[in-house]
Protein backbone atom coordinates (compact mmCIF):
# COMPACT_ATOMS: atom_id res chain seq x y z
CA UNK A 1 0.00 0.00 0.00
CA UNK A 2 2.93 2.02 0.89
CA UNK A 3 4.99 1.66 -2.37
CA UNK A 4 1.35 2.47 -4.48
CA UNK A 5 1.25 5.90 -2.47
CA UNK A 6 4.85 6.29 -3.01
CA UNK A 7 4.75 6.08 -6.82
CA UNK A 8 1.65 7.94 -7.28
CA UNK A 9 3.39 10.38 -4.89
CA UNK A 10 6.64 10.69 -6.95
CA UNK A 11 4.12 10.81 -10.49
CA UNK A 12 2.23 13.97 -9.46
CA UNK A 13 5.17 15.92 -7.63
CA UNK A 14 6.98 15.16 -11.41
CA UNK A 15 3.81 16.85 -12.96
CA UNK A 16 3.36 19.44 -10.74
CA UNK A 17 6.75 21.04 -11.27
CA UNK A 18 6.35 20.36 -14.92
CA UNK A 19 3.40 22.19 -14.55
CA UNK A 20 5.25 25.32 -13.02
CA UNK A 21 8.00 25.04 -15.01
CA UNK A 22 5.61 25.36 -18.56
CA UNK A 23 4.09 28.35 -16.98
CA UNK A 24 7.18 30.07 -16.23
CA UNK A 25 7.94 29.62 -20.36
CA UNK A 26 4.90 30.73 -21.45
CA UNK A 27 5.22 33.83 -19.33
CA UNK A 28 8.40 34.40 -20.55
CA UNK A 29 7.71 33.31 -24.49
CA UNK A 30 4.79 35.43 -24.17
CA UNK A 31 6.59 38.58 -23.22
CA UNK A 32 9.31 37.77 -25.82
CA UNK A 33 6.33 37.86 -27.93
CA UNK A 34 5.31 41.09 -27.03
CA UNK A 35 8.61 42.44 -27.47
CA UNK A 36 9.19 41.24 -31.06
CA UNK A 37 5.65 42.25 -32.29
CA UNK A 38 6.89 46.04 -31.57
CA UNK A 39 9.76 45.28 -32.89
CA UNK A 40 8.12 43.90 -35.86
CA UNK A 41 5.87 46.58 -36.20
CA UNK A 42 8.89 49.51 -35.30
CA UNK A 43 10.80 47.90 -38.70
CA UNK A 44 7.81 48.00 -40.95
CA UNK A 45 7.49 51.77 -40.61
CA UNK A 46 11.07 51.70 -41.67
CA UNK A 47 11.22 49.34 -44.20
CA UNK A 48 8.34 51.12 -45.62
CA UNK A 49 9.84 54.43 -45.46
CA UNK A 50 13.36 52.58 -47.04
CA UNK A 51 10.96 51.93 -49.96
CA UNK A 52 9.82 55.46 -50.50
CA UNK A 53 12.93 57.04 -50.72
CA UNK A 54 14.02 54.40 -53.57
CA UNK A 55 10.98 55.13 -54.90
CA UNK A 56 11.44 58.74 -55.08
CA UNK A 57 14.77 58.59 -56.82
CA UNK A 58 13.74 55.88 -59.39
CA UNK A 59 10.37 57.70 -60.26
CA UNK A 60 10.16 61.48 -62.02
CA UNK A 61 9.90 62.93 -58.55
CA UNK A 62 11.27 66.38 -57.23
CA UNK A 63 13.56 64.44 -55.55
CA UNK A 64 14.64 62.12 -58.14
CA UNK A 65 15.02 65.07 -60.79
CA UNK A 66 16.93 67.58 -57.78
CA UNK A 67 19.53 64.60 -57.29
CA UNK A 68 19.99 64.14 -61.33
CA UNK A 69 20.40 67.62 -61.70
CA UNK A 70 23.48 67.58 -59.57
CA UNK A 71 24.85 64.65 -60.95
CA UNK A 72 24.59 62.32 -57.90
CA UNK A 73 21.58 60.54 -58.58
CA UNK A 74 22.98 57.00 -59.29
CA UNK A 75 25.22 57.48 -56.16
CA UNK A 76 22.00 58.38 -53.71
CA UNK A 77 20.33 55.52 -55.72
CA UNK A 78 22.73 53.18 -54.74
CA UNK A 79 22.70 53.71 -51.35
CA UNK A 80 19.36 54.05 -50.81
CA UNK A 81 18.94 50.73 -51.71
CA UNK A 82 21.48 49.00 -49.63
CA UNK A 83 19.73 50.49 -46.80
CA UNK A 84 16.18 49.25 -48.24
CA UNK A 85 18.05 45.63 -48.76
CA UNK A 86 19.40 46.09 -44.63
CA UNK A 87 16.04 47.28 -43.69
CA UNK A 88 13.80 43.95 -45.74
CA UNK A 89 16.56 41.83 -43.72
CA UNK A 90 16.03 43.20 -40.29
CA UNK A 91 12.40 43.16 -40.91
CA UNK A 92 12.10 39.28 -42.40
CA UNK A 93 13.99 38.48 -39.16
CA UNK A 94 11.64 39.86 -37.13
CA UNK A 95 8.66 38.52 -38.45
CA UNK A 96 10.41 35.22 -38.32
CA UNK A 97 11.18 35.60 -34.57
CA UNK A 98 7.56 36.62 -33.74
CA UNK A 99 6.24 33.68 -36.08
CA UNK A 100 8.42 31.31 -33.93
CA UNK A 101 7.51 33.10 -30.67
CA UNK A 102 3.90 32.35 -31.32
CA UNK A 103 4.39 29.06 -32.41
CA UNK A 104 6.29 28.11 -29.30
CA UNK A 105 3.76 29.97 -27.18
CA UNK A 106 0.95 27.38 -28.68
CA UNK A 107 2.78 24.79 -28.10
CA UNK A 108 3.47 25.73 -24.14
CA UNK A 109 -0.06 25.91 -23.94
CA UNK A 110 -1.28 22.92 -25.43
CA UNK A 111 1.16 21.33 -23.18
CA UNK A 112 0.07 23.27 -20.38
CA UNK A 113 -3.63 21.96 -21.24
CA UNK A 114 -2.13 18.52 -20.14
CA UNK A 115 -1.06 19.04 -16.82
CA UNK A 116 -3.97 21.76 -15.88
CA UNK A 117 -5.39 19.08 -12.75
CA UNK A 118 -1.42 18.62 -11.98
CA UNK A 119 -1.79 20.95 -8.39
CA UNK A 120 -5.08 19.22 -7.51
CA UNK A 121 -3.82 15.53 -8.18
CA UNK A 122 -0.53 16.12 -6.35
CA UNK A 123 -2.70 17.34 -3.18
CA UNK A 124 -4.91 14.74 -3.20
CA UNK A 125 -2.32 12.12 -3.19
CA UNK A 126 -0.40 13.91 -0.32
CA UNK A 127 -3.82 14.03 1.99
CA UNK A 128 -4.59 10.02 1.04
CA UNK A 129 -0.93 9.20 2.20
CA UNK A 130 -1.14 11.49 5.31
CA UNK A 131 -3.94 9.57 6.44
CA UNK A 132 -2.84 6.51 5.94
CA UNK A 133 0.54 7.22 7.82
CA UNK A 134 -1.85 8.84 10.54
CA UNK A 135 -3.37 5.01 10.57
CA UNK A 136 0.12 2.94 10.50
CA UNK A 137 2.33 4.35 12.53
CA UNK A 138 6.08 3.08 11.73
CA UNK A 139 9.21 4.33 12.56
CA UNK A 140 10.81 2.58 9.44
CA UNK A 141 8.09 3.39 7.31
CA UNK A 142 8.75 7.44 7.96
CA UNK A 143 12.32 7.13 6.97
CA UNK A 144 11.18 5.12 3.59
CA UNK A 145 9.33 7.92 3.08
CA UNK A 146 11.86 10.85 3.60
CA UNK A 147 14.16 8.76 1.58
CA UNK A 148 11.62 8.56 -1.11
CA UNK A 149 10.54 12.09 -1.12
CA UNK A 150 14.26 13.04 -1.85
CA UNK A 151 14.71 10.99 -4.45
CA UNK A 152 11.81 12.34 -5.87
CA UNK A 153 12.77 15.79 -5.62
CA UNK A 154 16.40 14.72 -7.20
CA UNK A 155 14.49 12.90 -9.93
CA UNK A 156 12.47 15.79 -11.07
CA UNK A 157 16.06 17.58 -10.90
CA UNK A 158 17.50 14.97 -12.86
CA UNK A 159 14.75 15.11 -15.75
CA UNK A 160 15.38 19.33 -15.65
CA UNK A 161 19.06 18.55 -16.09
CA UNK A 162 18.97 16.37 -18.89
CA UNK A 163 16.56 18.67 -20.59
CA UNK A 164 18.92 21.32 -20.60
CA UNK A 165 21.71 19.24 -21.36
CA UNK A 166 19.76 18.36 -24.56
CA UNK A 167 18.95 21.88 -25.32
CA UNK A 168 22.43 23.36 -24.99
CA UNK A 169 23.35 20.44 -27.20
CA UNK A 170 20.98 21.02 -29.80
CA UNK A 171 22.22 25.05 -29.43
CA UNK A 172 25.85 24.30 -29.66
CA UNK A 173 25.60 21.79 -33.17
CA UNK A 174 23.21 25.00 -34.77
CA UNK A 175 26.08 27.12 -33.71
CA UNK A 176 28.83 25.48 -35.18
CA UNK A 177 26.79 25.15 -38.01
CA UNK A 178 26.51 28.32 -38.86
CA UNK A 179 30.54 28.81 -38.14
CA UNK A 180 30.99 26.47 -40.89
CA UNK A 181 28.72 28.40 -43.10
CA UNK A 182 30.52 31.44 -42.12
CA UNK A 183 33.83 29.83 -43.07
CA UNK A 184 33.11 28.89 -46.31
CA UNK A 185 31.64 32.30 -46.96
CA UNK A 186 34.81 33.79 -45.98
CA UNK A 187 36.68 31.45 -48.25
CA UNK A 188 34.69 32.64 -51.33
CA UNK A 189 34.65 36.17 -50.29
CA UNK A 190 38.65 35.90 -50.30
CA UNK A 191 38.42 34.88 -53.97
CA UNK A 192 35.86 37.44 -54.73
CA UNK A 193 38.18 40.52 -53.45
CA UNK A 194 40.94 39.10 -56.30
CA UNK A 195 38.19 39.06 -59.24
CA UNK A 196 36.51 35.54 -58.93
CA UNK A 197 33.87 36.83 -61.10
CA UNK A 198 29.90 36.63 -61.05
CA UNK A 199 29.68 32.72 -59.90
CA UNK A 200 32.45 33.82 -57.38
CA UNK A 201 30.13 36.53 -55.79
CA UNK A 202 27.02 34.19 -56.20
CA UNK A 203 28.16 31.51 -54.18
CA UNK A 204 29.27 34.05 -51.27
CA UNK A 205 25.82 35.35 -51.09
CA UNK A 206 24.52 32.16 -51.24
CA UNK A 207 26.44 31.07 -47.85
CA UNK A 208 25.64 34.22 -46.24
CA UNK A 209 21.43 33.96 -47.23
CA UNK A 210 22.02 29.96 -45.69
CA UNK A 211 23.77 31.38 -42.33
CA UNK A 212 20.84 33.71 -42.29
CA UNK A 213 18.81 31.22 -42.16
CA UNK A 214 20.57 29.34 -40.11
CA UNK A 215 21.08 31.91 -37.06
CA UNK A 216 17.11 31.79 -37.10
CA UNK A 217 17.25 28.49 -35.72
CA UNK A 218 19.95 28.84 -33.67
CA UNK A 219 18.75 32.23 -32.29
CA UNK A 220 15.48 29.92 -31.29
CA UNK A 221 17.49 26.73 -29.51
CA UNK A 222 20.06 28.95 -27.87
CA UNK A 223 16.43 31.15 -26.26
CA UNK A 224 15.24 27.31 -25.24
CA UNK A 225 18.47 26.84 -23.70
CA UNK A 226 18.46 29.97 -21.88
CA UNK A 227 15.13 29.19 -20.66
CA UNK A 228 16.27 25.36 -19.48
CA UNK A 229 18.95 26.99 -17.75
CA UNK A 230 17.16 29.56 -15.97
CA UNK A 231 14.40 26.62 -14.87
CA UNK A 232 17.15 24.74 -12.97
CA UNK A 233 18.98 27.62 -11.94
CA UNK A 234 15.77 28.62 -10.04
CA UNK A 235 15.38 24.82 -8.91
CA UNK A 236 18.80 23.64 -7.96
CA UNK A 237 20.44 26.96 -6.73
CA UNK A 238 23.53 26.61 -10.05
CA UNK A 239 25.39 29.61 -10.88
CA UNK A 240 25.16 28.89 -14.38
CA UNK A 241 26.54 31.89 -16.82
CA UNK A 242 23.94 32.09 -19.56
CA UNK A 243 23.97 36.03 -20.06
CA UNK A 244 24.40 36.59 -23.93
CA UNK A 245 21.98 34.39 -25.84
CA UNK A 246 19.18 36.63 -26.25
CA UNK A 247 21.14 38.81 -28.36
CA UNK A 248 22.98 36.66 -30.26
CA UNK A 249 20.84 37.29 -33.64
CA UNK A 250 20.86 40.71 -33.04
CA UNK A 251 24.90 40.39 -32.57
CA UNK A 252 24.87 38.45 -35.38
CA UNK A 253 22.59 40.90 -38.03
CA UNK A 254 24.20 43.69 -36.86
CA UNK A 255 27.58 42.51 -38.15
CA UNK A 256 25.90 41.92 -41.61
CA UNK A 257 23.41 43.92 -42.34
CA UNK A 258 25.30 47.24 -42.91
CA UNK A 259 26.93 45.86 -45.70
CA UNK A 260 26.35 42.54 -45.98
CA UNK A 261 28.71 41.33 -48.82
CA UNK A 262 31.94 42.99 -47.42
CA UNK A 263 34.86 40.30 -45.98
CA UNK A 264 35.36 42.02 -42.55
CA UNK A 265 31.40 41.60 -41.75
CA UNK A 266 32.28 38.06 -42.18
CA UNK A 267 35.07 37.80 -39.96
CA UNK A 268 32.80 39.63 -37.21
CA UNK A 269 30.04 37.22 -37.59
CA UNK A 270 32.23 34.57 -37.11
CA UNK A 271 34.25 35.73 -34.24
CA UNK A 272 30.48 36.01 -32.51
CA UNK A 273 29.59 32.65 -33.30
CA UNK A 274 33.03 31.75 -31.72
CA UNK A 275 32.05 33.67 -29.00
CA UNK A 276 28.66 31.94 -28.43
CA UNK A 277 30.10 28.68 -28.85
CA UNK A 278 32.29 28.94 -25.57
CA UNK A 279 29.63 30.33 -23.79
CA UNK A 280 27.29 27.47 -24.46
CA UNK A 281 30.27 24.72 -24.19
CA UNK A 282 31.01 26.68 -20.47
CA UNK A 283 26.93 26.29 -19.49
CA UNK A 284 27.16 22.56 -20.60
CA UNK A 285 30.19 21.73 -18.63
CA UNK A 286 28.44 23.11 -15.11
CA UNK A 287 25.28 21.54 -16.29
CA UNK A 288 26.76 17.89 -17.03
CA UNK A 289 28.62 18.39 -13.98
CA UNK A 290 25.77 18.94 -11.86
CA UNK A 291 23.92 16.17 -13.43
CA UNK A 292 26.66 13.76 -12.58
CA UNK A 293 26.47 14.64 -9.11
CA UNK A 294 22.46 14.63 -8.88
CA UNK A 295 22.52 10.72 -10.21
CA UNK A 296 25.12 10.01 -7.93
CA UNK A 297 22.98 11.07 -4.97
CA UNK A 298 19.98 9.29 -6.47
CA UNK A 299 22.05 5.75 -6.62
CA UNK A 300 23.07 6.82 -2.77
CA UNK A 301 19.50 7.36 -1.85
CA UNK A 302 18.31 4.39 -3.57
CA UNK A 303 20.94 2.10 -2.22
CA UNK A 304 19.99 3.18 1.22
CA UNK A 305 16.24 2.52 0.78
CA UNK A 306 16.60 -1.05 -0.46
CA UNK A 307 19.38 -1.96 2.71
CA UNK A 308 16.54 -1.12 5.08
CA UNK A 309 13.59 -2.98 3.09
CA UNK A 310 15.93 -5.26 3.32
CA UNK A 311 16.71 -5.37 6.57
CA UNK A 312 13.28 -4.50 8.04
Amino acid sequence: MLDDFNQRLAIAKSNLRQKNKLDSMLRSTQNSLAAAKSKRTKLQRILAKEQSDVDALEGMTITGLFHALLGSKQQRLEKERQELVAAKLQYDQAVDTANDLGDEAIRLKEALSQLENADAQYEQVLAEKAGHLAANESEIASTLIELTHQIADLTADQKELVEAAEAGQSALRSVEKIQATLASAATWGALDMFGGGLLTTMAKHSKMDAAKNQARIAQRQLLRFEEELADADQRLQLSLKIDGFSKFADYFFDGLISDWIVQSKIQKAKAECCQTISRVKTALRQCESRLETVRSEINTLAERKRDLIEAA
